[in-house]
């Protein structure tokens, strides 16, 4: 899959509340858990510097969201 368009997903599931699973995007989209680490700590730094929210991992539901 293409990056951005993998990128502009993720950043959907984050705005929309549902959270984004690593072993579920890896799977759908088919990348690496490196490249997923690396797509997370890119949308970390945009919705920081940009929207000033902070992207949480909740580790009892093993999902990143976005901090209420």
């Amino acid at each position: 899959m293409n990056k951005s368009y993998v990128l502009l997903r993720m950043y959907d599931a984050l705005r929309s509340g549902a959270g984004i699973k690593l072993t579920d995007c890896c799977g759908k989209y088919e990348i690496s858990v490196a490249t997923f680490r690396r797509y997370i700590a890119f949308l970390r730094g945009y919705f920081d510097e940009i929207c000033g929210r902070e992207i949480v991992y909740d580790a009892q539901e093993a999902v990143y969201r976005l901090k209420k």
